[in-house]
């Protein structure tokens, strides 16, 4: 039994007339009472009475027609989820991100993201990027914006735009109303950093900067969240770096003062698995990069104007 004898039995009985049937399914009126005998044979159920003037419904055929045209419209929306699905229209997405890329171009990319495809279920998790690493191999999260390098033989990343790293001091900081500091001048400060194994290079950079300006830092605390490192330098713990962009959080009791010279860059990578990619992470990807590329160009034209 195929589909189509179901579709040719549903025109015919709503024209009643094997003619204007056939016409409509573009097949000759012969093929068609072909097919509907056909489809009675194997029913063993007679559908349509036939009479040279005139095709009506059995009782079998009425209560037939009503359970078919349910079955084809749930066929088509089978059908429907299917292609939408295909296209990355629905679905769900794992995010992982780290507390900076929040305060850059995460929420950009988001907000475009729910304009193309609504339907998508988004599940936001700020975590460390060793931990979005780890979450990535176990597979229990799609997409992380992490700041690399990482161990990345399983991963595809995406560079997006870094930033520079940024002191937080506190307010009541005898160094506090700088408008910029030297590295040298934090040389009797007691720092608090992220642990090693969270950012191995940054950390090992941080260390040889410190090395180079004369200094071994005063490590008292380690911690792999931004707020919980800036939360300490509030309560007047010790000093911290962060990226600029987190200046835009607005905890209160803190400072924050650029450094002289060219100091650490924390870079930012989208990064996600090299293999099955669905098409969810396919369109978000897409999103990525519009919004990136847009962001870029638009960088381009400021610098112009300012150079013109």
């Amino acid at each position: 039994m195929k589909l189509h004898a179901f579709q040719y039995f549903v025109t015919v009985a709503e024209e009643l007339h094997f003619g204007r049937a056939a016409a409509r399914l573009q097949i000759t009126q012969p093929a068609l009472s072909r097919q509907i005998h056909r489809l009675e044979a194997e029913l063993g159920v007679t559908l349509l009475h036939r009479t040279k003037r005139m095709v009506e419904l059995t009782e079998a055929g009425a209560a037939f027609l009503i359970e078919v045209r349910k079955g084809l419209q749930q066929l088509d929306s089978a059908i429907q989820l299917a292609q939408r699905i295909d296209r990355g229209e629905i679905g769900s997405l794992r995010i992982a991100f780290t507390a900076s890329s929040m305060h850059t171009v995460l929420p950009e990319i988001l907000r475009h993201f729910r304009d193309r495809h609504p339907d998508v279920k988004l599940a936001m998790n700020e975590i460390c990027t060793l931990d979005q690493v780890n979450s990535l191999r176990k597979e229990t999260i799609d997409i992380g914006f992490l700041h690399p390098p990482v161990e990345d033989s399983f991963l595809n990343l995406y560079p997006l735009q870094g930033e520079k790293l940024v002191l937080a001091l506190p307010d009541s900081h005898a160094l506090a109303e700088k408008k910029q500091l030297s590295l040298q001048s934090l040389a009797t400060e007691s720092f608090i950093v992220h642990p090693r194994h969270e950012g191995p290079v940054l950390y090992d950079q941080m260390l040889a900067l410190c090395k180079d300006a004369g200094f071994a830092p005063n490590i008292v605390y380690e911690d792999s969240k931004y707020q919980t490192r800036l939360g300490l330098v509030a309560a007047g713990t010790g000093i911290t770096f962060v990226p600029e962009s987190l200046q835009k959080a607005g905890l209160s009791g803190i400072s924050y003062c650029p450094l002289i010279g060219n100091f650490l860059q924390l870079q930012l990578a989208v990064a996600w698995r090299r293999r099955h990619i669905s098409p969810v992470i396919e369109g978000f990807l897409d999103v990525v990069e519009k919004v990136t590329t847009e962001k870029s160009h638009h960088s381009k034209k400021i610098a112009k104007s300012i150079t013109d």
